[in-house]
C-alpha cells in the first residue's frame, strides 16, 4: 500500500499515464525503500527494501543504532565505513532497477513480506522517480550527518550511481544529469 500511495502521490503514475513510459518509482525513508513498478498509467509490481536513512543512527559523532538487517550482514558499526555502507544500499537499489546482477545483499535486503522480487525490463529501461527523506537529499547538498543518519549520504550516493545517469524524477520534476 505504502509503494501505491507514494507513485501515486509523487506524481508518478501520472507522469506514465501522459507518456506511457514505464516508471519504477522508489520512495526512500528511513528503514525501507518502497518500489512500484508503473507501466501506461498503472501499477503493475510493487515490492520494499530494507533500505532507507535511519538504517544507522548517530549522535555526538558516534554510532548509536544500527539496524539489526544490517547486523545481520554483518556490517561494522563504525563511523569510517558509513559512506561505504550508503553504497552498498545504493547498489541494492541498483539491482531491483535491473541496473546490477543480484546478489545475496540483495536477496537479504528484499523484504519477504512484500513478495517475491520482480524484474525490471531491461530491454527499455524504465524512468527512475523518487521520493521520500532520502530522495530530498539526492539534489540538495545537506552536511553528511545533519540528520543524525546516514539520508544525506546514502541520497548522495544515489545521485552518483547509476539510477540517476539519465534523466530521473525527484516528485514532479524530471531532472536531466549533467
Amino acid at each position: 500500500l505504502e509503494s501505491v500511495l507514494a507513485a501515486k502521490g509523487a506524481g508518478a503514475v501520472d507522469y506514465s499515464s501522459e507518456t506511457g513510459k514505464t516508471v519504477l518509482h522508489m520512495d526512500i525513508g528511513g528503514g525501507t525503500s518502497n518500489l512500484a513498478l508503473i507501466r501506461e498509467g498503472k501499477i503493475v509490481k510493487t515490492g520494499c527494501l530494507n533500505v532507507g536513512g535511519r538504517l544507522i543512527k548517530v549522535e555526538a559523532g558516534r554510532i548509536n543504532y544500527v539496524s539489526p538487517v544490517l547486523q545481520a550482514l554483518g556490517v561494522p558499526a563504525e563511523l569510517s565505513q558509513v559512506e561505504t555502507i550508503a553504497g552498498l544500499l545504493t547498489e541494492a537499489l541498483e539491482m531491483a532497477a535491473g541496473l546490477r546482477k543480484k546478489t545475496q545483499l540483495f536477496d537479504h535486503l528484499w523484504t519477504q513480506e512484500a513478495g517475491a522480487p520482480f524484474a525490471v525490463p531491461r530491454a527499455k529501461m524504465p524512468v527512475f522517480s523518487f521520493s521520500g527523506g532520502v530522495a530530498d537529499c539526492i539534489e540538495t547538498q545537506q552536511e553528511d550527518l545533519a540528520f543524525g543518519d546516514i539520508g544525506p549520504m546514502l541520497g548522495r550516493a544515489i545521485r552518483k550511481s547509476r539510477l540517476c545517469a539519465g534523466a530521473y524524477r525527484l516528485g514532479e520534476q524530471t531532472i536531466r544529469a549533467t
